[in-house]
């Protein structure tokens, strides 16, 4: 009975790493910016060579065993990465911005500034280490803009307090409020 459909494995395989792909995906979208962190593009990645791996079983080029183990590695990665997203503590801080001021890169040392215009992706980054690091973007909410300063990969509250963000509040402050007069 079940020896007339072995042909279909290797679809099979391939459509469980799509699905994967798909709700890895709709997981990484619950935070912005997760992509950046090392271990969830290195799953995702995964998963993709995971369909790359069963159309190579369904060339018989490599063996259904490999397909299988290999899907278990790549799930066994996304689930890993998921998990550090949602142990993530959450720390993202707003405030309200004029979308026409610039962002004021000379009260932010050590960072790699992308774009001193409002944007809704990503205008600076800072990392601390491959899974570890806090960006700055903009979000319109509204008629409101708003700046954002997202810490992904920060589990604790003493984890928070030990980092150095290289941010000079007062002068940030105090350059983007002479940019509105």
């Amino acid at each position: 009975m079940f020896g007339s459909y072995e042909d279909l494995i290797p679809w099979f395989g391939a459509a469980s790493m799509m699905l994967m792909l798909i709700g890895g995906l709709a997981g990484v979208s619950s935070r912005y910016g997760t992509l950046n962190a090392s271990r969830v593009g290195v799953s995702l990645v995964s998963l993709c060579f995971g369909i790359m791996v069963w159309a190579l079983v369904g060339e018989g080029t490599v063996s259904p065993l490999f397909g299988l183990l290999y899907s278990c590695a790549s799930v066994y990665l996304l689930f890993k990465a998921l998990d550090f997203i949602f142990k993530d503590a959450g720390y993202v801080f707003e405030r309200e911005w004029d979308a026409k001021q610039r962002l004021p890169h000379q009260a932010l040392h050590d960072w790699d500034v992308k774009s001193t215009r409002f944007s809704q992706n990503c205008m600076a980054l800072k990392r601390f280490d491959g899974n570890t690091f806090v960006q700055i973007y903009g979000l319109v909410r509204g008629e409101k803009s708003y700046l954002r300063f997202d810490l992904l990969g920060c589990q604790s509250r003493l984890e928070f307090k030990a980092f150095n963000f290289g941010v000079q509040w007062p002068e940030f402050v105090a350059l983007s409020t002479s940019e509105e007069e």
